[in-house]
Parts: C-alpha cells; structure tokens; sequence
C-alpha cells in the first residue's frame, strides 16, 4: 500500500508543481508587477500552469474509471464463461459414471466426494463423452489463455484451473490410447478435486456455481 500511495505521489508531483507554481505566479503579478501589461503577461503564464495539470489531472482520472469498469466488465464476462465451462464438466464426468440422478448442490456434492475405486466402477467414456471432454478441455484451455492477457482471476485460482485443465488433458489421452479404467478414475477423481478446490477458494465462485447447477446443460462454445 505504501509503495501505491508513493508511486502515486510521484506521478503526480509534476502536475502539483506546475499548480504551486502557477498560484505563485499569479500571487505574485497581483501585488507586484511594475506596469500592467507584465501583470496580464503573468496572469496568462499562471493560468497556463494552472489549467493544463488540471487538464491532465482531469484526463487520468475519466481514463482510470473506464479503465476499472472495462476491467469489471471483463471479470463478469469470466466468471460467467468460467461457470459455463464447470457445469458443462459436471454434466459430463455424471455421464461418464452414469450418473441419472437430478444435479441439485447436493447430489454434486456427494458426487465429488467418490474416489478412485466408486468412479471406476462406475465408468464409461463413451465416444460421445470424449467429445464432450474436448470441448471442456478446449473453453477451459481458452479462458486460461484470455486469463493470460488481463489477469482477472488470483494465482489460485489460476493454479487449480491450469491443474484442472492438464487433468483432462491426461484423460483425454488415456480414453484414446491405454484405456485403463483405474488410470482414467484417477484423472477424474482429481478434476473433481479441483472443482472442489474452485469452490473453497472463492465463495463468490461457490455461490455462483450453485446458481447455475438447476439450469439447463450449457452447449460449449465450441459446437456451436
């Protein structure tokens, strides 16, 4: 905070000299100057560098509001793609254990709490399942990519998608080549723990997740 506060000061130290120095100026030709027409020159030298701070003071602070509301348009926009991209992955590891049952919080819940031996035993990734890992995989790997370029979620949060992400890369992979069916649980089992993780990171996440579990299926981006 304190760096932020000084580096502020900084940047603004020349507008607030030109500022003093105007306002002394103009004090100045006001009591002093021998004739009048030095006192007008003066005057219009002091409102010069009194104006064009301000004008640039003024210039910053519109620059720096639309700069904050782009950036809270774009983290809505995140979090919106964001939860597209988990509810699409819910409904598809529940179709690749054969899970009939209606999606509420708390059937989710006890979903992400099975481990290797119950998603094993459970399992079936059919062609149409592999699809749909892709398409995850694909919006998942995106969103980190914009995520790159403006920063908008945490280190974390970051770090439990990326991990995410490299999870469904490896299943996608097994599916195709090996076919193991504890190695495929596994990977599944730690992309639920990432959802997991998701969840306990950010309650504000948590929360809008839940809103959007009842809602129809999202089609991804990428079938369109």
């Amino acid at each position: 905070m304190k760096i932020h506060v000084r580096t502020i000061f900084l940047k603004s130290l020349p507008y607030l000299m030109s500022i003093a120095g105007g306002i002394i100026l103009y004090t100045g030709a006001i009591d002093n100057a021998p004739n009048a027409n030095i006192r007008d020159l003066v005057i219009n030298v002091s409102a010069s560098l009194l104006s064009i701070p301000l004008v640039f003071l003024l210039y910053d602070y519109t620059n720096s509001r639309v700069a904050s509301q782009m950036k809270k348009s774009v983290a809505h926009s995140m979090t919106d793609k964001l939860n597209t991209v988990l509810v699409n992955t819910i409904f598809m590891l529940r179709d690749a254990m054969n899970v009939r049952s209606k999606l509420t919080t708390d059937s989710l819940n006890r979903m992400l709490s099975w481990r290797v031996s119950e998603i094993s035993r459970r399992l079936n990734i059919t062609s149409r399942v592999l699809e749909r890992l892709h398409s995850c995989h694909n919006d998942l790997d995106t969103l980190l990519f914009r995520n790159s370029q403006t920063n908008i979620l945490s280190p974390e949060q970051s770090q439990i998608l990326s991990s995410m992400a490299r999870d469904m890369a490896h299943l996608i992979t097994e599916s195709k080549f090996h076919k193991s069916r504890h190695v495929s649980a596994k990977y599944i089992e730690n992309i639920m723990v990432r959802i997991l993780d998701w969840l306990d990171a950010d309650s504000v996440a948590a929360l809008n997740l839940a809103q959007h579990i009842n809602a129809p299926e999202i089609v991804s981006e990428n079938k369109k």
